[in-house]
């Protein structure tokens, strides 16, 4: 491929700059635990954002550090994790850490809620992040579903392929999805139904930010944003070779996915060769029977028609860093091919249409990240971080006669963006220390066939923003963010359109709004302390929204959008009470998000072309809630950990509920960790939905089983990492109230998964 030609160059040309550049200082040191010194550890260098793991004897080395002042991460599942600070003059900085062995979570830095990364005891809002072991262990198919065990985070589950996470009872378009921080590109920010095009199995990391994000990130976060990360560039280690190989079996789908990501480094570059594939069938669902409301045939099934996914993806990447900063490029092709559920193909076609359909993705991403240290009288350190994403796909919906199954392409999508942010940090004023940012979204999108979606369009946003913080003292801090935003959507004619509407479609709709936040963090004791935020947040309607007009085979409906839908404008408020002692962690966060002209799509009752028809249209709307998490070590070992997450959705003009709002949740889970083994036992209930709003029907509630065990072996400077896990231990035949089929079709049933990792 073009890119992986352009990267493969570029590589060449670091690695012979490298070769004769200048080494500057650096930092290393050892981790070490208990007993012995630990490999494989996360090492994490704050400021500059960079990331290397352990090797034999637990050493580790950062190259190339300018002078200053910084701030080290270490830590590793089934230890406490530590941050220290350290200063870098002349030569090599040692700095070294003795690890504890800990039953409680690994308290991960997170990312993507500052300009820098932290821990959640030092971030204004509320936020979690899970590393690669957590992650790749936790239950279900989909980066979606992995997620579900956090406070405030839920599924829509349509098939795996295409579950979106939920925040706080916010999804869609309210809640944004990176990919290392920049947007995909796909169609999920237009219609919610498509699929999200990323592996699980290729994530190292995930960050959710519960609450509107809009300042570093703009519009489509006002529920909050879920950024994945992949690693895209490489950065140099201390090892010549490094990497990971994954393999994972799930008897749930009879799939596997395989990810390899290989790093080869020369003094401060580094080239990156990464590649995977997921096959998947259909998902088994525990075995019975459902009838189809409108032509009353009943189905006897033990999977979810047309749920597979089949994707697959390479990429390639190269970096270089020296005393000057860091520069990288990296790129990948990423295909998908999977199925949407509903009616199955069936002899009795013409009472009971199939009402399944086939999506195949396309996405080719470009990104260029460099961080330059300036040093000057104001101005520090300079960040771009910019990709482009060439991405399409197309709908096969599934027609059935007497002759057979047959999938005419019906619709093709193709949209190229762009997404950049440059950051500027200065040095302290005062007591103030902060970010000053420019960020630019531009998505390119046309059609062909029916155009469910609406009319061809070219959707521009720009904005520029500033993120500060005032150290008041030792124990309290503060920040201020704000940001304006200048958005606008362009439709075209299409004249081969098959719609007359489309044929001659040109409106233009523009946008401009200033958000803001403002937050709080009080250190009460060493153990002890509480955080507020309030921020405004801003997101205008997708074209989708305010144009569509056609079946959506995605979603199974036909979707009608509102051209009179205005901006949404959130208020958000979020208060967290943390305590972290030795034996017991906890945290309750009470919210409240008030949305003036929540859009959001209902089912109006009636039918076009045999679909229920899906209108947008928009209200003013209050979401309360609360989120509390507590984890006790009653014994060495032992983790004992209790979650409840709780929302509800008003619509405060009409005085009725949001409809798709997730019910009461809780968790009950019992850990058993040291530097070696692991075993877990978790019990997940949700209660009875009888809050419905419009086009809602009742769910019951339910309560699941799940189990888990897990080594991880150490060989040298290469960690072995194998789980097994069982999803829904007992098969219990239950409904998802966020689900879209939930009213003929059961959640996944039992399934087993096998997890293999290597880390070298």
């Amino acid at each position: 491929m073009r890119f992986a030609h352009l990267i493969a160059a570029a590589g060449c040309v670091a690695f012979a700059v490298g070769a004769v550049g200048a080494q500057s200082p650096g930092i290393s040191g050892t981790i070490k635990g208990p007993d012995a010194p630990i490999v494989g550890a996360t090492v994490r260098l704050l400021e500059l954002d960079r990331v290397v793991r352990t090797g034999t004897g637990g050493s580790y080395t950062f190259v190339n550090v300018p002078p200053g002042t910084y701030t080290v991460y270490a830590g590793l599942y089934g230890y406490g994790a530590m941050t220290r600070p350290i200063t870098v003059e002349r030569g090599t900085a040692t700095l070294d850490f003795n690890l504890r062995e800990s039953a409680l979570p690994l308290a991960e830095v997170v990312v993507s809620a500052a300009p820098t990364g932290r821990t959640p005891d030092q971030l204004y809002q509320s936020a979690a992040s899970k590393g690669t072991i957590e992650f790749q262990n936790s239950g279900g198919a989909s980066f979606a579903e992995k997620l579900t065990d956090l406070p405030g985070v839920t599924a829509r589950l349509n098939g795996s392929a295409t579950a979106r996470p939920i925040v706080r009872g916010l999804g869609d378009n309210e809640v944004l999805v990176l990919e290392n921080g920049l947007r995909m590109g796909d169609l999920a920010t237009f219609d919610p139904a498509h699929a999200t095009p990323i592996s699980a199995a290729s994530i190292t990391q995930v960050d959710v930010v519960r609450g509107p994000a809009t300042i570093l990130y703009g519009p489509n976060t006002i529920g909050g944003l879920v950024n994945v990360i992949t690693n895209l560039i490489p950065t140099a280690s201390d090892h010549a070779m490094s990497g990971m190989v994954l393999s994972e079996f799930n008897s749930g789908n009879d799939g596997y996915a395989s990810y390899f990501n290989n790093i080869f480094t020369s003094g401060a570059n580094a080239f990156r060769v990464s590649a995977g594939v997921v096959n998947s069938s259909n998902i088994r669902i525990p075995a019975n029977g459902y009838e189809d409301e409108e032509s009353g045939t009943v189905f006897a099934l033990d999977r979810l028609p047309q749920t597979f996914n089949r994707s697959s993806e390479f990429g390639a990447g190269w970096s270089t860093q020296g005393d000057w900063g860091y520069l990288g490029l990296g790129g990948k092709h990423y295909e998908m091919d999977y199925g949407i559920p509903g009616v199955p193909a069936n002899p009795n076609w013409l009472n009971a249409p199939p009402g399944t359909s086939r999506i195949k993705q396309d996405r080719n991403t470009f990104e260029l990240r460099g961080l330059w240290r300036v040093n000057g009288s104001f101005l520090r350190q300079l960040k771009l971080d910019a990709s482009y994403n060439d991405y399409g796909h197309s709908e096969f919906p599934t027609q059935q006669d007497s002759s057979g199954v047959s999938s005419p392409q019906a619709n093709h999508f193709h949209k190229r963006a762009f997404n950049a942010a440059l950051q500027f940090q200065h040095a302290p004023v005062a007591q103030w220390q902060g970010t000053l940012g420019l960020w630019t979204n531009i998505e390119d999108l046309t059609i062909e066939g029916d155009q469910p979606l609406g009319p061809n369009s070219l959707t521009t946003g720009f904005a520029a923003y500033a993120f500060e913080e005032y150290v008041a003292s030792a124990a309290t801090r503060i920040q201020a963010g704000a940001r304006f935003d200048i958005n606008s959507i362009q439709t075209r004619p299409y004249l081969q359109s098959t719609d007359s509407v489309f044929q001659t479609h040109n409106q233009s709709r523009s946008s401009n709004a200033f958000t803001a936040s403002v937050g709080v963090i009080q250190q009460f004791t060493p153990t002890l302390s509480a955080s507020f935020n309030v921020a405004r947040s801003f997101r205008a309607p997708t074209v989708q929204e305010l144009f569509a007009d056609g079946l959506d085979a995605a979603s199974g409906t036909y979707s009608l959008g509102t051209a009179s839908l205005a901006p949404e404008v959130g208020t958000g408020l979020d208060a967290s009470l943390k305590g972290v002692f030795d034996n017991v962690t906890f945290e309750v966060t009470p919210f409240a998000n008030w949305v003036n002209n929540f859009i959001y799509g209902f089912l109006r009752g009636d039918t076009i072309q045999g679909l229920p028809v899906r209108k947008f249209t928009s209200a003013n709307a209050l979401l309360l809630g609360a989120e509390a998490a507590v984890t006790v070590v009653p014994l060495s070992h032992l983790a004992l950990r209790a979650s409840v997450d709780a929302v509800r959705g008003t619509d405060t003009d009409a005085n009725v509920y949001l409809p798709f709002m997730p019910p009461i949740r809780g968790l009950l889970r019992a850990t058993w960790q040291d530097s070696r083994w692991m075993a877990m036992a978790e019990w997940r209930g949700a209660s009875d939905q009888k809050r419905l709003g419009e086009g809602d029907t009742f769910t019951g509630g339910y309560g699941l089983m799940n189990l888990g065990v897990g080594v991880r072996l150490v060989q040298g400077a290469v960690v072995h990492n194998v789980s097994l896990r069982a999803d829904n231990v007992f098969n219990r035949d239950y409904r998802d109230h966020l689900s879209v089929i939930k009213d003929f079709l059961p959640m996944p049933g039992f399934a087993l998964r096998l997890n293999y990792q290597v880390v070298y």
